[in-house]
C-alpha cells in the first residue's frame, strides 16, 4: 500500500483523483435522481462532506462520503406518504431531507454515547464474519444494478473491464494505478467508433451556474406543519439511522483492513461518527441527500494500492467544481452508461473481495459453523429480498431494503448464537 503521494507529480495526482471521480459520480448523481432532489446540490455536499470528514478525522482516513442508497428505499417511502397526503412535491421532498437531518442528528447522539463504550465491545456486536458478510452483500448488490447498465451495449462493457484487467495484470507502475482511467479511454473509443457516446447535451447547459435551490430545504417543512407527517418520517427514519451506523461501522473495519491501519483505535468511532453526521446535518438544511463513506473507494484502493487520504479531498474540491459547472457535469455525465458500468463491476467485484477477506480473518481462515450460518443468512436475505420482494419489505411504517433485513438479521444471529468462548465457558 502506498500511503504517501507527495512524491508523484502532481499530472497523476490529479489522474487518480480523477478515477475516484469516476466510481463515485454516477452513486452521487443516481440517489438525487431517484428521489426528485437537485443534483448540483448533491454533487457540492457530496465534496463538502468529505472535507468536513477528512477536517474532523485529522484527515487521516482515505474514504470518500457521498449519497447515500442504504436509505434510499426508506427515503422514496416517505416522499411517497407526503404525496399521498396531497403535499406538493417540493415540500414532500422537503420532509426528506429532514428524515436526513433527523438521521445526521442520530448520528451525533450514537457517537457520544460509544465514548462510553469499548471498541472491543463494538467489535463484539460488529465482528468481522458479520462485516465481511455485509460488504459482501453490498457489493453483490450493487453488482446487480451494475450488469443492468452494461447490458446497454455489452461490447462496450466490456471493453472497459478487459481494459483494466489488462492493465493491471500486464502493465506496471503509473499505467497499472490508473488502470481505470485506462479502461475509460478504452470503453469510449469503442463507445465513439460504434456511435454510442454523444454530447449534444453539453450545447444546452452553461460553463458556470450556482448550485444553490432552497425548494427542498428541510426547514421548510416549517411553512406548513404537519404533525402526523413529521411523526412518521421520524418513525421511519429511525430504524433506517441505526442500519447506516452499521453500515459505517462496516466501511470503517473494511477500509481498515484494506490498508491495515486500524483507524478504530487511531481516530476512534466517535470522531468519526460525529463527523458523518455532521456532514448530513449540512447536506439536509440546504437539501441534499444524506452521505456516507463510499464502499467502491475501498474496491477502488483495493485495486490500485494507493491508500493516501489527499487524493480524496482532491477528488472533494473536483466534486465542488462541477456542482458549479454544468458544462462539465454534463460531459461527465455523458460518458456511456456501459462504460461506468464496466468501471463499477471491476470495483465491485474488489468490494467482495474486500468482504471475503476480511470474513478470512476469522479463525486463521478456518470459518467454523456459527460464523457460517450468519454469512449464508445475510447473504440470502439479501438476494432473495431483492428478488422475491421488489427489493425491500414494508414494516410499519418503515421501508426496509434487502440490505437492512440482511444486517439486522446478522446482527441478531451473532448476538444469540453462542460464539467458541461462550460455549467453553459454559
Amino acid at each position: 500500500m502506498i500511503h504517501n503521494t507527495s512524491n508523484m507529480p502532481q499530472m497523476m495526482q490529479y489522474g487518480l483523483a480523477f478515477q475516484h471521480l469516476l466510481a463515485v459520480f454516477a452513486g452521487t448523481v443516481f440517489v438525487p435522481i431517484v428521489l426528485g432532489l437537485p443534483i448540483p446540490m448533491a454533487l457540492l455536499f457530496s465534496g463538502v462532506a468529505t472535507l468536513v470528514f477528512h477536517y474532523f478525522t485529522g484527515g487521516k482516513i482515505p474514504l470518500y462520503l457521498s449519497s447515500s442508497f442504504t436509505i434510499l428505499v426508506g427515503m422514496a417511502f416517505i416522499r411517497k406518504v407526503c404525496l399521498d397526503a396531497g403535499i406538493q412535491d417540493s415540500l414532500a421532498l422537503s420532509y426528506v431531507c429532514l428524515g436526513v437531518f433527523v438521521i445526521g442528528v442520530i448520528y451525533l447522539v450514537i457517537a457520544q454515547l460509544l465514548r462510553f463504550v469499548s471498541r472491543e465491545r463494538i467489535t463484539r456486536v460488529f465482528p468481522p464474519v458479520l462485516t465481511g458478510a455485509f460488504i459482501m452483500a453490498l457489493g453483490i448488490d450493487m453488482l446487480f444494478s451494475t450488469t443492468y447498465s452494461i447490458k446497454t451495449d455489452w461490447i462496450t462493457g466490456m471493453t472497459t473491464v478487459a481494459a483494466i484487467v489488462v492493465a493491471q495484470v500486464f502493465c506496471k507502475g503509473a499505467c497499472r494505478m490508473m488502470s481505470i482511467n485506462v479502461g475509460v479511454v478504452a470503453g469510449l473509443a469503442v463507445a465513439c467508433f460504434r456511435g454510442g457516446f454523444n454530447t449534444d447535451v453539453l450545447l444546452s447547459v452553461p460553463y458556470l451556474a450556482q448550485p444553490f435551490d432552497d425548494n427542498f430545504m428541510a426547514f421548510r417543512v416549517l411553512e406548513k406543519i404537519d404533525m402526523n407527517l413529521i411523526l412518521t418520517t421520524v418513525e421511519t427514519v429511525i430504524p433506517l439511522a441505526l442500519i447506516s451506523v452499521g453500515e459505517h461501522v462496516s466501511d470503517m473495519l473494511a477500509i481498515s483492513r484494506t490498508t491495515k491501519i486500524d483507524y478504530m483505535r487511531i481516530v476512534g468511532l466517535p470522531r468519526t461518527l460525529s463527523a458523518n453526521g455532521l456532514a448530513t446535518i449540512m447536506a439536509s438544511v440546504f437539501g441534499a441527500p444524506m452521505n456516507t463513506p463510499y464502499t467502491q473507494t475501498t474496491g477502488l484502493i483495493q485495486l490500485n494500492r494507493i491508500c493516501d487520504p489527499y487524493i480524496l479531498r482532491i477528488t472533494a474540491v473536483a466534486m465542488i467544481f462541477l456542482s458549479f459547472s454544468p458544462k462539465v457535469a454534463a460531459l461527465i455525465g455523458s460518458i456511456p452508461i456501459a462504460v461506468i458500468g464496466g468501471i463499477t463491476l471491476v470495483m465491485y467485484c474488489m468490494v467482495i473481495m474486500v468482504g471475503w477477506r476480511t470474513i478470512g480473518i476469522v479463525g486463521n481462515g478456518r470459518v467454523e459453523p456459527r460464523s457460517l450460518v450468519i454469512i449464508i443468512t445475510v447473504l440470502a436475505i439479501s438476494v432473495g429480498v431483492k428478488f422475491l420482494c421488489d427489493g425491500g419489505i414494508q414494516v410499519g411504517n418503515t421501508q426496509l431494503s434487502s440490505l437492512t433485513l440482511a444486517f439486522v438479521a446478522g446482527i441478531i444471529l451473532n448476538l444469540i448464537i453462542p460464539g467458541k468462548q461462550k460455549r467453553n465457558a459454559e
